[in-house]
């Protein structure tokens, strides 16, 4: 017997009454691809009766046509094109709002910053039954989401532009100590990488290479803005011209794995990532900074199961390229 899971379910209702759910959304897209309502029936293991009672549901809440029968066809029918309208518009409503195609969802999320180890705990966690998703949207939308009871855990590498000092400080300016705990986590190296033909002395020699950016509110979005801040005062450039200039420099991706994959297949010459991920795609690294990788956790999910495992295994990683593993590791902070 498997685990209990949760599930989303996108539903379309009209006066409270419910008109297509995903039953009704999937007997529309297997009529779009095979074209019989008898695939329909075999396919769902639905008697021809519920299956009709399913449609007609659906054109008379709507009052329009979503399928027509094929003349010459034992249960031959097609999609009109509101049905098909309708049924994309489902699709894009269920991607918009229900992350996993199946609409199940785990009572643990972790949002946040892209990170190897973090990717290796959670692999380990599902592969032994362990219900965790995740989501990699930067250490800033990391850190809103668990404030706003959206994710349990987060990992962020928030620097302080003015004091150098790393995400304690946006603990205390967002008030995020009231709902959240601070895990300490290793050091990472961050670097410029790029294939290994390529020469990067200084760090001017960037500028007339095509770049791949990370997506703005990730931490590492923060330190590829300071370090042209760096190379604007060197030249003597205005940042905004300086950013005008680099070409790639609105070519923005989400994840280390993303800028190392384009930099690797050459769609980039380099990008701002951790050393790890991009030793692990046989690329060169420039380091730039050794920047401090913690979590937070939700006060309101640190006795849940999975999160107790997750902070267990942070406490018990060991070390790898890229990485320094520090004495505190997995020591919780509050105030």
């Amino acid at each position: 017997m498997g685990k209990p899971r949760y599930r989303i379910e996108v539903v379309l209702e009209r006066d409270g009454k419910v008109l297509m759910d995903s039953i009704t959304a999937r007997l529309l897209e297997i009529l779009e691809r095979k074209g019989s309502l008898l695939s329909v029936v075999k396919d769902l293991g639905l008697p021809y009766s519920k299956a009709w009672e399913l449609i007609n549901r659906l054109e008379s809440g709507l009052e329009i046509k979503v399928v027509n029968s094929r003349r010459g066809y034992k249960g031959g029918m097609l999609l009109t094109i509101e049905g098909r309208e309708v049924l994309n518009t489902y699709r894009t409503m269920t991607r918009r709002y229900v992350w996993n195609p199946d609409g199940s969802v785990c009572d643990t999320v972790y949002a946040g910053s892209d990170d190897c180890i973090v990717r290796d705990i959670i692999s380990e966690m599902r592969s032994e039954g362990y219900c965790i998703d995740a989501y990699w949207v930067g250490s800033m939308n990391g850190l809103s989401m668990v404030m706003n009871g959206l994710a349990d855990i987060a990992g962020i590498h928030l620097v302080d532009p003015m004091s150098g000092e790393y995400n304690v400080s946006y603990m205390d300016s967002l008030g995020a100590w009231d709902n959240a705990v601070l895990m300490r986590g290793y050091l990472r190296l961050l670097g410029i990488v790029h294939r290994p033909y390529l020469s990067i002395g200084d760090l001017t020699d960037i500028l007339g290479l095509r770049m791949v950016n990370r997506n703005p509110g990730s931490g590492t979005r923060l330190a590829t803005e300071l370090l042209l801040s760096g190379i604007a005062r060197h030249t003597g450039y205005d940042v905004e011209e300086l950013r005008r200039t680099i070409k790639g420099y609105n070519d923005v991706v989400k994840t280390h794995v993303e800028v190392t994959e384009k930099v690797a297949r050459g769609l980039a010459d380099y990008g701002v990532a951790i050393t790890g991920q991009a030793l692990a795609m046989g690329l060169s690294v420039k380091p730039i900074a050794l920047e401090e990788f913690d979590i937070i956790i939700s006060k309101t999910s640190i006795d849940k199961p999975t999160v107790k495992e997750f902070i267990r295994r942070i406490n018990k990683v060991n070390l790898r390229p890229g990485y320094v593993i520090l004495r505190n590791t997995g020591e919780l902070y509050s105030r």
